[in-house]
């Protein structure tokens, strides 16, 4: 499973999940964007 995790949650949550592909909106490259960005 995929999981995205989003900019306001801690990242260390990927630790909890780590038999899943697990990325944060930081990981992408989409920190800081606006809704309809």
């Amino acid at each position: 499973m995929k999981l995205l995790l989003d900019e306001n949650l801690p990242k260390r949550l990927k630790l909890d999940f780590e038999e899943h592909e697990i990325y944060t909106v930081r990981d992408k490259g989409w920190d800081g964007k606006k809704n309809g960005d």
